[in-house]
């Protein structure tokens, strides 16, 4: 004996339903000063399956209806008294919340004057009169099913905004407020001026702050290769990883060589992050860092001449070699001493000659505009000025700066 089989439905079965469900369900307007042609019309949509229909006798009628609930499609008779086809589609085209609202013209008039009038005037589509079911039934499908897309990618895509927004805010919440940059300068006496910017929504640069104890701070500045969504994750990867790495934050080196070795794990085949890690020790006014590829630190030091000076910052990306092993560098970082470390946007864009800045290039610019008397606020406002204006219309690389000055004070 044969059994009976419950087959449960493909989901695309069930999308399928739920689209001709929303389609028949549609609240459709049809607009006719003949009540004929209006029952017509209505007998043909209801022999289909729709449902959720009204009627308007004349165009102000019309708009009175829509007034009160704004339907997915409007069935429009352009000849009517008090007021015609034309003029309710004018109307409803300066609105905002009808300006992309279906409007079916169904019309005796052929010519292509009045063909062109009715799409000048927002007329979605056409049928002609004596109306004919098959074709107007096909039309109304087409457009509600327009509709229902618009009506998905609308949502994805406020959804997706909404989503990389809480994700900008989230990568903004690991930079330093400007009252914790205060609190630094009041508890380490150090000023620190930060500035960040991603290219669009989310970016992959990344720095911050870690407090170790009452005389040491380690500071650290990272730039994930590519943009968007996959750099930003990267860069949520890397602070948990870091906030899990504190007894490590002495010793930049081992922690690079340790971090090397998670990215490389964990980073997709090709992807790869430059970085600089710093722990200073403001007791012996000692600097200790470790380079990964990025951009040279840029460095003043007191009683010597305006310019500034380019640290080594060789070393391999973190993610490409597992067991790669970083060195470490230890210099002075006494009193009124300057450093500035930075996203290598700053220096690929070009100057008015059309070269590209370079390393040396920001060093010379910075020498100029980060002076004995000028604060570290000017002189980042004058940096992201000048990267402004040379990266023009072109979409910029993010970009983050980070200047940082030692005020304590040392015996001899």
């Amino acid at each position: 004996m044969n059994e009976l089989r419950h087959t449960t439905p493909h989901p695309s079965e069930n999308v399928l339903s739920n689209e001709t469900s929303s389609i028949l369900d549609a609240d459709i307007l049809i607009v006719d000063d003949s009540a004929l042609i209006r029952e017509l019309i209505g007998a043909f949509l209801q022999s289909a399956g729709y449902t959720n229909l009204r009627f308007a006798k004349d165009g102000q009628n019309a708009l009175d209806l829509i007034a009160e609930s704004k339907p997915d499609l409007v069935i429009l008779d352009l000849e009517m008294p008090i007021m015609d086809g034309f003029q309710v589609c004018k109307n409803l085209r300066a609105q905002p919340e009808t300006k992309n609202l279906p409007i079916l013209i169904q019309s005796g008039r052929d010519t292509a004057t009045d063909l062109t009038k009715a799409f000048n005037f927002g007329a979605t589509d056409m049928v002609l009169k004596p109306v004919k079911k098959y074709e107007i039934l096909a039309r109304i499908k087409v457009h509600l099913e327009n509709q229902i897309l618009v009506k998905k990618l609308t949502a994805y895509h406020t959804r997706v905004a909404s989503e990389l927004e809480q994700a900008r805010r989230l990568q903004l919440d690991i930079c330093p407020t400007k009252d914790e940059l205060k609190n630094y300068l009041a508890n380490y006496n150090l000023d620190f001026g930060w500035h960040y910017e991603p290219s669009s929504e989310i970016g992959g640069d990344i720095g911050g702050l870690f407090p170790i104890d009452k005389n040491k701070i380690a500071f650290y500045i990272a730039d994930f290769s590519g943009h968007g969504v996959a750099a930003a994750l990267n860069t949520f990867r890397l602070q948990s990883w870091l906030a899990s790495a504190k007894d490590l934050y002495k010793y930049p080196d081992k922690l690079l060589s340790e971090l090397n070795n998670f990215l490389y794990e964990n980073l997709a085949s090709g992807s790869y992050a430059t970085m600089l890690f710093f722990c200073l020790d403001i007791k012996k006014g000692e600097l200790i860092y470790s380079a990964a590829g990025s951009q040279p630190p840029l460095i003043h030091y007191p009683d010597t001449s305006d310019e500034f000076e380019l640290l080594s910052s060789k070393g391999m990306p973190l993610g490409l070699r597992c067991g790669w092993e970083y060195k470490a560098a230890k210099i002075d970082f006494k009193q009124n001493t300057r450093m500035m470390i930075y996203s290598d946007a700053l220096i690929e864009v070009k100057n008015p000659e059309g070269n590209f800045i370079g390393d040396e290039g920001m060093r010379t610019e910075v020498s100029q505009t980060w002076g004995k008397q000028t604060s570290h606020e000017k002189t980042i406002s004058k940096l992201v000025e000048n990267f402004r204006e040379r990266v023009g219309d072109e979409e910029p690389d993010d970009l983050t700066i980070i200047c940082l000055e030692n005020l304590n004070e040392y015996s001899n």
